[in-house]
């Protein structure tokens, strides 16, 4: 791994984090960080939390886009913020935040899906 990509994981990760710190702050459920690291094509990192109701799931996917934008000026790629459907998503590009109610996230299970490649924070 060369110097500007170890730069980029290591930022990558650093944003990461901090999606997690955000996450513990709005009281959401069992965030975990998945390591994809190179194996995926997606991204290097996905953030998974669960919210224990809709509103909640609502306020954790502003407050997570508002705080990644106001420290890292970085705004979502794209995302899918219906909070209706029980899962939301915001795209950093390198870190991938997934936002679910309980019943969503057991449902879908990335922690699982993923495990092949990620490892839990």
């Amino acid at each position: 791994m060369n110097q500007n990509e170890e730069q980029r994981l290591n930022k990558s990760r650093e944003i990461a984090e901090f999606c997690i710190k955000c996450a513990e702050e709005k009281l959401a459920v069992d965030p975990a960080l998945l390591t994809l690291g190179s194996d995926s094509s997606i991204a290097d990192f996905f953030v998974v939390a669960s919210a224990n109701s809709e509103p909640q799931l609502r306020a954790l996917t502003s407050f997570i886009e508002r705080q990644v934008r106001e420290v890292y000026q970085l705004r979502p790629i794209s995302g899918d913020i219906d909070s209706n459907a029980g899962w939301t998503l915001l795209d950093f590009g390198d870190v991938i935040v997934h936002l679910m109610t309980p019943e969503m996230r057991e449902k879908y299970d990335l922690e699982t899906l993923w495990g092949e490649y990620g490892k839990r924070r």
